[in-house]
C-alpha cells in the first residue's frame, strides 16, 4: 500500500546522504512527493554537478504511482530563503504534511507516527509540530507513546498548514519582549531568555541567515506545545566535511532509529518540564551555558541545516 500522507524532501548538495533517505521514502511509496532544491552557490567548484546530481538520482529512481511536483532552483537563494519558501511552497498545496531534509534519516514507524497525530490534533490549535527526535536517552516520559514539549527538534517533523501559516521569517509580528518573557516563562532562566533575544536581534538585522529560529520564535509567540516520540524515530546524518553548520563528531549525532508501534494517546496534552530540562541540559551543559554558548547551540545542535 502506498502511503498517503504528502512529503516534502528538502535537499542541496549531498548525493551520499540524500540517497539514504530518499530509499526510506521509497520504502513507503507515498502517493504524493514534493522535492524543493535550492541551487548551487556562484563560485563553488563541483556544486552545480552535486545539485544535478541530486536531482537525478531522486528523479530518475520515483519506481511507484506517485504525484510529483518540484521546485528546482538555478540560483543559490541561501539556507534561509531557500527552506522556508520551500516550506511556504508546499503549504501552499497541502493542508498537513511530513518535512524530511537530505541528512534526517527516518524510522519506517515514524511515518505512521506522523500520520497518527497528524490526525490526532488536526484541530488542537496549540499543538504546533511533530517532531521525529528523541533526545532522552531511553527515559521514558509519561504512559503515551509520545510527550509535549516547548522545544522545537525538526530533524523529520510534520506539521499543518495552520502551524505554518503563523511562521513569521521576517519577525514582523514578533517583538523581543514577546520572545524574552516567553522563553524566561517556559525555561526559568534569564541567560537563555536574553540570549534569545540577542538571537532574535541578530534575526531582524539579516545576520543570521536561517529559518528554523524563526519558528520557534513563532511557535512561542503564540504559546504552542510540540510533540516529541518516546522513541528516536529519526537519526541525523548530515554531520561531516559537506555540512554547512555540523562538521565535527557531535553526541546528537547518528543516534540510533528505534520503532514505534501500537500508539498510545495521550490524556491531557500537558509540557514534560522534566523532559524539557533534561533535553536543555544535554543540550548545553551547565559548564557551557554562557550566553555565546547557548547562541551558538540552542537550535545548531537541534537541527542541523542542508544548505
Amino acid at each position: 500500500m502506498s502511503f498517503d500522507v504528502p512529503i516534502l524532501f528538502l535537499v542541496f548538495n549531498r548525493p551520499e546522504t540524500t540517497v539514504r533517505v530518499f530509499e526510506k521514502i521509497r520504502e513507503i511509496k507515498p502517493q504524493r512527493l514534493f522535492v524543493a532544491a535550492d541551487g548551487p552557490r556562484e563560485g563553488k567548484e563541483g556544486e552545480k554537478e552535486k545539485c544535478q546530481a541530486v536531482r537525478d538520482l531522486i528523479l530518475k529512481n520515483i519506481d511507484w504511482p506517485c504525484e510529483v511536483k518540484t521546485l528546482l532552483r538555478d540560483q543559490n537563494l541561501g539556507c534561509g530563503k531557500a527552506v522556508s519558501s520551500g516550506i511556504t511552497w508546499f503549504f501552499e498545496q497541502v493542508d498537513e504534511g511530513i518535512i524530511l531534509e537530505d541528512d534526517t534519516l527516518p524510522a519506517i514507524s515514524f511515518y505512521n507516527f506522523c500520520k497518527l497525530l497528524l490526525n490526532k490534533y488536526r484541530n488542537e490549535q496549540k499543538i504546533k509540530m511533530i517532531s521525529g527526535i528523541n533526545f532522552q536517552d531511553g527515559i521514558r516520559r509519561g504512559d503515551a507513546s509520545y510527550y509535549f514539549t516547548r522545544l522545537c527538534h525538526i530533524w523529520g517533523w510534520a506539521t499543518w498548514k495552520r502551524t505554518w501559516n503563523e511562521y513569521d521569517f521576517d519577525l514582523s509580528t514578533i517583538t523581543r519582549k514577546e520572545i524574552t518573557d516567553a522563553t524566561f516563562g517556559y525555561f526559568g532562566d534569564r541567560r537563555i531568555a536574553e540570549e534569545w533575544g540577542n538571537i532574535y536581534d541578530h534575526l531582524k538585522n539579516k545576520s543570521y541567515d536561517t529559518w528554523d529560529y524563526q519558528l520557534a520564535l513563532s511557535i512561542w509567540k503564540n504559546d504552542g506545545i510540540n510533540i516529541v516520540p518516546q522513541k528516536n524515530l529519526v537519526s541525523n546524518i548530515g554531520y561531516g566535511r559537506d555540512a554547512t553548520h555540523t562538521h565535527l563528531v557531535d553526541p546528537f549525532a547518528n543516534i540510533p532509529l528505534e520503532s514505534l508501534t501500537d500508539i498510545k494517546y495521550a490524556s491531557e496534552i500537558k509540557v514534560d518540564a522534566e523532559a524539557d530540562q533534561y533535553s536543555l541540559n544535554k543540550i548545553f551543559p551547565a559548564p557551557k551555558r554562557t550566553l555565546g554558548s547557548i547562541g551558538r547551540s540552542i537550535l545548531r545542535k537541534i537541527k542541523n541545516q542542508l544548505t
